[in-house]
């Protein structure tokens, strides 16, 4: 067993020399096997071992198992980490089951160690009944191959030295080196999916089906891992040509999503949703919603998700907001001559008057010039008002600011962050989009207003 985990490690490049490797150890017999393989690994490899432990404060057991962790790794000569988080409150605080609060105060603590000891790796004791188990539960929700890939030997920090041995090898290794572990009896209670699993559904499948059935979905996953790498290497090429990414928002073309295969659209989905909202939780009912909004006839559409997440169809556009509120009406004078930065527009505003003026080569709509003597002051730049109408130039009369953005396309979510500049209810630029025509420069300007809008970088 022990050849055969160093060889994992060296083929999956889980470890390199020099490097500090966190082992994740509860007391029970897949940590305690895993840091004492590691132990042994180490001078060979040429890493440093450090181990930490979490008190989850849910049974009498744990202070016990507290107690030989410490034992253990001063055995070892192992410096160790220890930790005590009160589960249930942290699960009544944040509104999670006991079994996701206990999940997420282990991977807080693991990532404030690695971070705090400036560790390359954070090792965890998962195994091939645990990958069984893994895949199965995905299985019975309808995971896509992403789901089914299962545990991965390394995720971020994270890696899985013992992922391909079985849960009888490592009981047996334990036994043939005379070490002592504990047992987590909430193991076999029947409430946690898992362990039904563990123990009704995988032994059932092992009697009447397939006595190997863990190596088999072990081998599966492996086989899902790679074909799925080769569906990522391909949404990472298309994901370029269809997604624009900026701070709070990604911005799918609606016209190159709806070319793509269903696969690789749910595939683009779910990767805008991981970028915007976070990794893991998303399901494929989530996908589905976002897809059906697509094809959904007419624009200004939305559906709300979890974590705050906003996703809608503009036109042409789908687009994928994070935690984005509407913002408040706003309103700033201009300084003349001089700068003004526009909080909600994420914009530095820059005006001079000038009897003598041509607009750059490069001008674009980030430029204006308007006739000075023309203009009521002061002027400011607002957000929109109920009943705002302008004279877009070259339109030959009066049209009302909503219609204008309908007909130019302007998202509805973007509506409200559109700046005028405007003295009152006269308005004498849509910023980014339309001149009024009462503003325009013509051959009998004397003065002209100059007014550059700088955006800052949003990539």
């Amino acid at each position: 067993m022990l050849s055969r985990v160093k060889k994992f490690i060296v083929e999956h490049n889980l470890i390199n020399r020099g490097e500090l490797v966190i082992a994740a150890v509860s007391g029970g017999p897949d940590s305690v096997a895993m840091l004492h393989i590691l132990n042994r690994l180490s001078p060979e490899l040429g890493f440093s071992l450090y181990a930490a432990h979490l008190h989850h404060g849910l049974r009498a057991e744990a202070d016990t198992e507290e107690e030989f962790v410490v034992q253990l790794t001063s055995a070892m000569d192992i410096p160790c980490s220890r930790t005590r988080v009160d589960v249930r409150q942290l699960a009544r605080v944040r509104k999670l089951s006991v079994e996701e609060a206990g999940r997420e105060a282990r991977y807080t603590f693991f990532y404030q160690l690695q971070q705090e000891l400036e560790a390359a790796r954070v090792a965890t004791g998962h195994h091939m009944g645990d990958q069984a188990e893994t895949v199965l539960m995905r299985l019975l929700r309808g995971s896509g191959l992403k789901g089914l890939r299962g545990i991965m030997p390394r995720r971020g920090i994270f890696i899985r030295p013992l992922l391909e041995c079985s849960r009888e090898e490592i009981v047996s290794y334990l036994h043939d080196n005379h070490q002592e572990y504990c047992v987590d009896h909430s193991n076999y209670d029947p409430v946690y999916l898992r362990n039904r699993i563990r123990h009704q559904l995988l032994p059932q499948l092992q009697r009447e089906y397939n006595p190997g059935i863990a190596h088999s979905l072990a081998r599966m996953a492996a086989i899902i891992r790679d074909e799925n790498q080769v569906l990522e290497d391909l949404t990472d090429q298309v994901w370029e040509e269809v997604a624009r990414t900026e701070t709070s928002k990604i911005t799918l073309s609606l016209n190159r999503f709806h070319a793509l295969v269903p696969g690789l659209q749910r595939r683009i989905i779910l990767r805008a949703l991981s970028q915007i909202g976070g990794v893991s939780g998303w399901g494929m009912r989530d996908v589905e919603t976002i897809r059906e909004l697509s094809y959904k006839p007419g624009s200004s559409k939305e559906v709300q998700l979890a974590r705050g997440i906003r996703v809608g169809k503009s036109y042409e556009e789908l687009i994928f907001h994070r935690g984005q509120e509407k913002p408040r009406p706003f309103s700033y004078l201009l300084q003349i001559p001089g700068k003004t930065y526009i909080k909600e527009m994420q914009a530095e505003i820059k005006c001079q008057v000038q009897e003598q003026w041509c607009l750059p080569s490069d001008a674009d709509r980030g430029w204006a010039c308007l006739d000075w003597d023309k203009l009521s002051r002061p002027l400011e730049v607002r957000s929109r008002r109920p009943g705002d109408r302008f004279y877009p130039l070259g339109l030959g009369g009066s049209k009302k600011l909503k219609d204008y953005f309908i007909d130019a396309r302007v998202p509805a979510s973007e509506r409200d962050r559109v700046g005028l500049l405007a003295c009152g209810e006269q308005i004498y630029w849509v910023i980014g989009h339309r001149l009024d025509a009462r503003a325009a420069v013509e051959d009998g300007t004397r003065q002209v207003l100059v007014v550059e809008i700088s955006y800052e970088s949003s990539n």
